[in-house]
Formats: C-alpha cells, sequence, structure tokens
C-alpha cells in the first residue's frame, strides 16, 4: 500500500475511503476474519478457471503481503502441501505456510526458497503483487510489467512441467510482448478479471496453465 500523507480523519473522509467500507467484498472480508479482499480474488479464480491447487500441491506465493492468499492456499494443499510466502514486509505467521522475509529476485531470496523447497519441485506459482504507485501510468505500466517479468522468470527456474502461473499485471506498454513471453512457457494463457476486482482498477489476472519446461 502507498504512502499517504492525509492523517486518519482526512483518509475517512475521502472518496475512495468510502468507497473501500462500503465494499461488499470488504465487508465479507472483515466479517469472515479474512487478511484482506484479495482473498476472494484468489477462490473465484482456483474455483472457475481450472486453476488446480489441491492436497499435497506446493505453491510459492510471491510479494504475500498482507497474506490473505496464503492463507487460503495453505487451506487448500493440507498439511503434505507446502505454501511458501515471500515479501519485503514483515508478516503475521500464518498456520501452515513457510514465510519468508526479503526480496524473491535477490541472491539471498533464491537461497532462503530453495531452503524452504528442501528439494521440491514447485506446481503453482502465484502473484498478488503490484508496484508503488506514482500516479504516473507509463511509469506505474513499466514497473508492473518489470513484476511479472520478474515473476515469470522466477516460475521458469522452479516450476515443474505441467506446473502452472497465475499473476496480477495491468493492460498497456509492454503487456502484448509481455504475454507473447509467457506464451513461449506456458500451453494455454487466460485473461481474468475476477468479480472481487474493482471495477475500476486496471488490474487483471493472467494464468499460465500447463508450464512446458525449459
Amino acid at each position: 500500500m502507498g504512502y499517504s500523507s492525509k492523517n486518519k480523519a482526512a483518509r475517512k473522509t475521502s472518496a475512495w475511503y468510502q468507497r473501500h467500507a462500503n465494499d461488499p467484498h470488504v465487508k465479507r472480508a472483515q466479517k469472515e476474519g479474512k487478511r484482506s479482499r484479495a482473498a476472494y480474488k484468489l477462490t473465484e479464480i482456483l474455483d472457475l478457471h481450472k486453476l488446480e491447487i489441491k492436497k499435497g500441491s506446493v505453491v510459492v506465493d510471491l510479494g504475500c503481503a498482507p497474506g490473505s492468499w496464503s492463507v487460503e492456499l495453505a487451506s487448500r494443499v493440507g498439511a503434505e502441501g507446502l505454501v511458501i510466502g515471500i515479501d519485503l514486509l514483515e508478516l503475521t505467521p500464518i498456520t501452515g505456510v513457510t514465510l519468508i522475509k526479503g526480496d524473491f529476485d535477490s541472491p539471498e531470496g533464491q537461497e532462503a526458497l530453495k531452503k524452504a523447497l528442501n528439494g521440491r519441485q514447485v506446481d503453482v506459482v502465484v502473484s498478488d503483487m503490484a508496484p508503488e504507485m506514482s500516479g504516473n501510468k507509463l511509469v506505474d505500466q513499466m514497473r508492473m510489467i518489470g513484476l511479472n517479468e520478474m515473476t515469470l522468470h522466477f516460475a521458469r527456474q522452479y516450476l515443474r512441467p505441467g506446473g502452472d502461473i497465475l499473476m496480477k499485471t495491468f493492460m498497456g506498454e509492454g503487456y502484448d510482448n509481455f504475454r507473447r513471453e509467457l506464451g513461449k512457457s506456458f500451453k494455454r494463457i487466460k485473461n481474468i478479471k475476477p468479480d472481487a476486482s474493482r471495477k475500476t482498477s486496471p488490474e487483471f489476472f493472467l494464468l499460465g496453465l500447463d508450464y512446458k519446461g525449459e
């Protein structure tokens, strides 16, 4: 979440805050004890778009804060599965999830992930990451595509053949080239805009199914 210089009272009267507070997915998340409304984006994709995460699956959640995706993933893979969440931010512990504080694209982050995997291959890589928004549409777009490229690079290193990838992206400069690059590694690609994703948000999700291997 970006830094805001507004004080708490000012934020509570802002148009964004009012939309947020009245959002039905926010209210549902609060009622059901979810860490954030983002949980419903993932559950919709898992239930409707053939992204199979089952008992025993190994899943890596890149940029996992605040942890709502990792919580959902852990409930699906069970005790015999493995969910690894990595983020630059400190996270509250999550039952059934191995959390790593670090940059997944750094040598230190890679070493910590390898240690956590302990030789197991990854079935699914997921990412709900987005850049800190600068307000400059082109700058934000290129930062988003940069995160997408890092996520794909990571997946090519760790995914088993036949594995899947799911990542947030924005439509704009660099998107078409990135989607073509994704198609070199996955047999099928879907564009998904979940109901839980705000209509005013530029975000949608790319789902790559059936990794071809390198």
